[in-house]
Formats: structure tokens, sequence, C-alpha cells
């Protein structure tokens, strides 16, 4: 009896035919069925295989893709392979765009819709490092605008801070200048007194006969007015 070919060996053919030779299979990956990795002596690709039920479901879909662009540092090519039927839900182009080539099969064979990106591995790498570098890049442009906007906050306050203490000396200086001016007055007051009191007893003294003047319970009379 004729075994029947899993999808394996069917997108395992297409790279055959192409002049690779599979390297091994591999059926551990999270959320990816099992993957082919391929070589022609100079080059690596892998092959990522989702069946019908992965297929069915968009947040594996999407989990998947994240899974195999981390591989695109370990290999010079990699490719996603679904059953034919599910062709529709993915986008070639944003594969086109991560240099994920694609791959749809089923019982009659495979086929090759998008090619994968081929690159040296140092080159990935070095890709990889400045897309990093350009995230760094901009975590640093942002943290900057957020550091600046809260120096522009901060001289804010120093400049109204400058500002009340500016006018918490005018108040002083004009609180001791009132003090100064209400001590004046009081003065001025207590000599006013002191003079109309002088004058009085002395216009007492003037009125008095000589018997009376210089009589001390006429003053103490006098102060009692």
């Amino acid at each position: 009896m004729r075994r029947r070919l899993t999808s394996e060996d069917i997108i395992s053919t297409l790279f055959l035919d192409e002049g690779f030779y599979e390297v091994g299979r591999i059926y551990e990956s999270i959320g990816i069925d099992s993957q082919l990795v391929f070589s022609n002596g100079k080059q690596e690709i892998i092959v990522n295989i989702l069946n019908e039920d992965s297929c069915s479901s968009k947040s594996v879909i999407h989990e998947v893709l994240i899974e195999v662009e981390k591989l695109m540092t370990k290999f010079n090519g990699v490719v996603l392979a679904i059953p034919r039927k599910f062709s529709k839900t993915i986008d070639e182009g944003v594969l086109a765009r991560h240099g994920i080539g694609l791959i749809i099969y089923d019982t009659m064979g495979a086929e090759e819709l998008l090619p994968p990106k081929i690159t040296e591995k140092k080159q990935r790498i070095e890709e990889m490092k400045l897309s990093e570098n350009d995230v760094r890049l901009n975590e640093i442009l942002l943290l900057r605008t957020e550091v600046s906007k809260i120096m522009k906050i901060l001289e804010e306050f120093e400049a109204r801070l400058d500002r009340l203490e500016r006018e918490q000396k005018m108040i002083s200086i004009k609180m001791s200048e009132i003090e100064k001016m209400m001590f004046s007055r009081e003065i001025e007051i207590k000599k006013v007194e002191e003079s109309k009191k002088s004058s009085f007893t002395h216009q007492v003294d003037d009125s008095l006969p000589s018997f009376l003047k210089d009589n001390p319970w006429v003053e103490i009379l006098s102060k009692k007015v």
C-alpha cells in the first residue's frame, strides 16, 4: 500500500527540485506545527509549516509571524507554508516587507507564491541591530522631548518663585517703613501731649495766687483734670 505523503514531504519535494537538500525536521516549535531546514551548501532556508487547524485562528497566525521573524537572524531565508485554502488570509505585502517567503500546499503539491529575501546572516544581524538602534534613538529623542518639557515647567516655576521673593521683599520694606512711621507718630503724639500738659501747668501757675504756686496739691489736681 502506497504511503500517503505528508505536508512536509510535499514541501520538501519543491525545494529538492530547486537544488536544495533537506537538513532536518523540527516538531517542537511554539505555535508552528513543523519546520523544515534546507541547504544548498551555501545558504540555509527554514520553512515554517501550519496546518488547517492553526490557520483557522488569526491570533495563532499573528503569533507565528512574530516567531518566524525572529528566525531571520539564524537563517539566510525564512518561509511560511500554509494550506492552499487559506492563501487569502495572509497579506503577501506584509510578508514581502519583512522578507518572509510564502508557500501554499495541498495534497496535489506545493507552490511558491512569494520567494524569501535571501541575506547573509551577518548582514541580517546588522540590519536587526540598525533597527534596534533606530528604536533606541526614537526612545532617546522622545525622552529628550519629555525632559525639555519638564525643564520648561521648572523654569516657569523658578521665575514665579523669583517674582514671589521680590514681592515679599517689597512687602517687608513697606512694612518696615510703616512701622517706622507709626513709631515716629507715637513719639510726636507723646511730645504733643507732654507739651500740652506743660503748657496747661504753666497757665495754671500763672493764674494762681502766690500762696498756691509750687503747691504739690495743685499739681495733683491738674493731672486729674
